[in-house]
């Protein structure tokens, strides 16, 4: 039955117009992004000065800087919630709801159908940066001796990103409101790293603990291609903790729901 819904899931996904509005305004957000950054640089600086300091600027870490943060975590949030949102409006939730004993299938199968678009905005990313090391940088594309790191560090940010998916999805289902969703998206992404290095800073005066190493946006920053297999090891452990919280509290409030 799950092989069934996240099938029927990734159709859906496939078929909507939003799905492609949604990878369309990433690489907007993108081209924009890198031609700001190193265009304006490169233009005020002057290409001779400019090419001094790209020479410490490399593809892995324009990838780097794609990847980290907020930004990526953001449209995350919102594919799950566009897609969510479709789902509510085209009635397909009430087709199915009734015909499936364990919800926590319903909730998983949310979660795996953005896994591709997570996969897509890191394909994105990747293609970005490689295209802005061929027009920027005079020493174009080079990852160094950094490979083994990348791929490290990129699927630890695939696993977080979906930590990411899986908290949208089970918000949406809580709320069954894809404004809230997207409200609570956008406030956790702008604000919750500040909040958490203050909180942080409370608790420094106290003991040597860091609130950030076991939150999501904290590792999503924090994760670099230089960070260590254990640093990234623990990102993996707060992501898991993270899905597996979310799937449960959603299949909770999804099995008490009203849907009929």
């Amino acid at each position: 039955m799950l092989v069934r819904l996240i099938n029927m899931n990734l159709f859906r996904m496939r078929r909507s117009a939003s799905t492609y509005v949604i990878i369309g305004a990433f690489i907007a957000f993108q081209i924009m992004a890198f031609s700001v950054m190193l265009g304006s640089q490169m233009i005020s600086s002057g290409n001779v000065e400019f090419a001094e300091v790209s020479q410490n600027i490399t593809t892995g870490g324009l990838f780097q800087y794609v990847i980290s943060g907020d930004v990526i975590c953001m449209f995350v949030a919102i594919a799950a919630s566009v897609f969510l949102h479709g789902e509510i409006t085209n009635g397909n939730l009430k087709n199915i709801y009734g015909k499936v004993s364990q919800k926590s299938m319903l909730v998983v199968s949310k979660t795996v159908a953005i896994f591709p678009m997570i996969l897509s905005f890191i394909g994105i990313g990747l293609v970005a940066s490689v295209t802005a090391s061929l027009i920027f940088l005079p020493q174009g594309v080079s990852f160094g001796d950094s490979g083994c790191e990348i791929i490290r560090f990129t699927l630890t940010h695939i696993l977080l990103l979906t930590a990411a998916a899986s908290l949208a999805v089970c918000l949406n289902v809580i709320t069954n409101s894809t404004l809230v969703t997207l409200i609570a998206s956008f406030l956790f992404c702008q604000f919750g790293i500040a909040i958490t290095g203050t909180i942080t800073e409370w608790i420094h005066g106290l003991s040597s603990f860091t609130l950030s190493d076991y939150t999501l946006l904290g590792n999503l920053y924090a994760i670099t291609i230089n960070s260590t297999g254990m640093e990234c090891l623990r990102a993996s452990i707060v992501a898991i903790v993270i899905i597996a919280a979310s799937t449960l509290a959603g299949s909770f409030a999804l099995a008490h729901s009203d849907v009929k």
